[in-house]
């Protein structure tokens, strides 16, 4: 799997697998916990982490670009609830002073100097 990451100390061996959902299309969300409830009944990961836009943040994103408590619900409903399946939220850090332009061609630095 390219989406989990297993680790060994002492002995014990964990294995995480992480689903980052920001695309706007929130059908996926349910592959994903499939995916992630799959792999944990099978043995493959020790614990499934879900990233997902918080509830504020999704306000400003594509009509179906899932959110917090979608996450949530769409976890019940998959009776994924019983196991270890973390959802994280993410959210905007607020507005800050815009970005300098950033010179990518080089040449037209020069020109500039």
């Amino acid at each position: 799997m390219d989406w989990s990451k297993c680790k060994t100390i002492n002995g014990t061996r964990v294995c995480v697998g992480v689903e980052i959902q920001v695309s706007a299309r929130s059908e996926l969300l349910y592959k994903d916990i499939l995916h992630l409830k799959n792999s944990i009944i099978i043995g493959d990961i020790d614990l499934g982490v879900i990233v997902v836009p918080s509830d504020r943040l999704q306000s400003y994103l594509p009509d179906r670009t899932p959110s917090i408590s979608y996450a949530k619900r769409v976890i019940r409903e998959q009776d994924a609830d019983r196991l270890p399946i973390l959802l994280v939220e993410f959210e905007h850090d607020g507005p800050g002073p815009s970005l300098g332009k950033k010179i990518t061609n080089l040449s037209r630095k020069k020109r500039a100097d």
